[in-house]
C-alpha cells in the first residue's frame, strides 16, 4: 500500500500544471467575460459567450462548476456552469447581485446584494442553497461584500463598513469582518486605521491565514498586499500581520494560490492587467496572461484532494495520508 501511495504523489507532482486550473475574468474580447487555463498560465479558455458577460467567478469546492455574476444588462445575476462553459443556469436575478462563494461542502453559495430601493449604495451579504433557493440576508451593514467561506465552513468572512462606504470625497472606508453563516458572532477581524481600508482576498488553504488588500486614502502610498495569521484560539481575531513585498505594480484581487505559496493578483503594467504569481517563499513573480485587455480576479483549484475508494486524502502538494 505503501507503494502505491508513493508512486501516486509521484505522479500527481510530476503533472501538477496538467492538473491545476485558474478561473479568471477578462474583457480581452470586448465584453468582460469568463476564462480557465492551467495554474502555469497555458491553455487558455474562454467560457463564456454571450452580451451578458460575467466576473468574479468561483471554483465549487469539487471543481466541477463555476458560479459567477452578471451586470452588463439590468436582469443580471449570481450564474452558475459547469467547468467547460455548457449548462449555464441562473440562480438570480438581480443586476445587483455580486461575488459569489461556495461554502466548503458545495450546498450553499454566499454573494454580496445591494439594496435596489435607493442609490445610498447599501450592499450586504446574503446566502442561498446552491440551486437557488432559500435566500436569506446574513449581514446588516451600510456595506459588506466580497464574502469568503472559510475551508471549516464554520465563519464568513467579509470586507465591510459599519458607517456609509463612500465618503462624501469619494475615497471608501471598510475593515475585515467575520460572522457565523447563521449571522451570529459577529467580529471584526481587522483594526480600524485612519484613512485606511482593506479589501478581502480569502483564506489560506488551511484556514489559518488570511490575505487582504490594504490601501491608505493617499495616492502616493500603494497598496499593500497583508498576510494576517488568525489566533490558534480565537480564528475570528488576528494574531499577526506581516505585510508582503511585492515588485512595484498596482495590483487587484490578491488571493492565496490552491497550495497556500503563493499569491494569485490581477497586476498593472504599461496601461493593462494581467494575472501573475508571486512566490512567498522564492519571491519570484511569474506573469502568467499576456492579454490586450484587462485579466483580473483570479481563483485557483486543484484537483488533487480526496481519492477514493481507499479514502485517501492528497494534501498539499502531495502530501498524502492514509484516513482509516
Amino acid at each position: 500500500m505503501r507503494r502505491y501511495i508513493i508512486l501516486v504523489a509521484c505522479f500527481w507532482l510530476a503533472t501538477g500544471s496538467l492538473w491545476g486550473k485558474i478561473v479568471f475574468h477578462s474583457d480581452r474580447d470586448g465584453n468582460t467575460e469568463i476564462y480557465t487555463m492551467s495554474s502555469d498560465g497555458t491553455n487558455q479558455k474562454r467560457l463564456t459567450f454571450n452580451d451578458v458577460g460575467g466576473a468574479h467567478p468561483a471554483w465549487s469546492p469539487n471543481g466541477r462548476q463555476i458560479a459567477f455574476h452578471s451586470y452588463h444588462d439590468e436582469t443580471g445575476g449570481i450564474y452558475v456552469m459547469d467547468v467547460d462553459g455548457n449548462n449555464q443556469r441562473r440562480l438570480t436575478h438581480s443586476f445587483y447581485d455580486q461575488s459569489p462563494s461556495w461554502s466548503p461542502d458545495g450546498n450553499q453559495i454566499a454573494f454580496q446584494r445591494y439594496r435596489e430601493d435607493d442609490q445610498s449604495h447599501v450592499y450586504n451579504i446574503f446566502m442561498m442553497e446552491a440551486d437557488g433557493s432559500n435566500v436569506r440576508q446574513v449581514t446588516d451593514f451600510w456595506g459588506a461584500g466580497r464574502p469568503k467561506w472559510s475551508p471549516d465552513g464554520e465563519w464568513i468572512l467579509f470586507k465591510g463598513s459599519e458607517l456609509h462606504p463612500i465618503r462624501p470625497d469619494g475615497t471608501e472606508t471598510g475593515d475585515v469582518f467575520a460572522i457565523r453563516p447563521d449571522g451570529t458572532d459577529l467580529w471584526q477581524v481587522t483594526e480600524t486605521k485612519p484613512d485606511t481600508w482593506r479589501l478581502l482576498g480569502g483564506w489560506s488553504p488551511d484556514g489559518k491565514q488570511i490575505l487582504y488588500k490594504e490601501v491608505v486614502n493617499d495616492p502616493a502610498i500603494a497598496p499593500t498586499p497583508v498576510i494576517a495569521t488568525l489566533h490558534p484560539s480565537k480564528p475570528q481575531r488576528v494574531f499577526k500581520r506581516v505585510p508582503v513585498k511585492m515588485p512595484p505594480m498596482r495590483f487587484y484581487t490578491p488571493c492565496f494560490s490552491a497550495d497556500g505559496k503563493s499569491i494569485l493578483f490581477s497586476g498593472k503594467r504599461d496601461g493593462r492587467r494581467n494575472i501573475y504569481r508571486f512566490g512567498l517563499v522564492d519571491k519570484q513573480l511569474i506573469q502568467l496572461t499576456d492579454s490586450p485587455g484587462d485579466d483580473a480576479a483570479p481563483q485557483e483549484w486543484d484537483p488533487r484532494l480526496p481519492v477514493s475508494p481507499r479514502e485517501l486524502t492528497l494534501t498539499r502538494w502531495g502530501e498524502i495520508k492514509a484516513t482509516q
